[in-house]
């Protein structure tokens, strides 16, 4: 009688660990996925649009026209009190801030 219970529990128990063990191959893929989502955000210097504008704001005096996000970061067009307008570039990644 022992016999023909034990089969069934140790079936149940080998069930078992083997679901647990996909679960923690899951969580592992999950868990480096979400660590390389946080690195590449962690790469990036500037994250808005906003944040362009106010480092821009912070080297060049005038009105905001228009800011456009571009393959690398944005671009700030900006008017100044001469009236000319000109644009300004951001790179997401360093910061820099270039006229051009």
């Amino acid at each position: 009688m022992k016999l023909g219970l034990t089969l069934p529990l140790i079936a149940c128990l080998c069930i078992s660990l083997s679901c647990m063990a996909g679960n923690d191959k899951q969580d592992d893929r999950n868990q480096s996925r979400n660590q390389g989502a946080k690195h590449e955000q962690r790469r990036l210097v500037v994250n808005s649009p906003d944040q362009a504008v106010a480092m821009v704001q912070r080297q060049y005096r005038g009105k905001v026209l228009s800011v456009q996000s571009s393959g690398t970061g944005y671009r700030v067009k900006i008017l100044n009190n001469d009236g000319q307008v000109f644009s300004v570039s951001v790179d997401a990644a360093t910061g820099r801030v270039s006229r051009n």
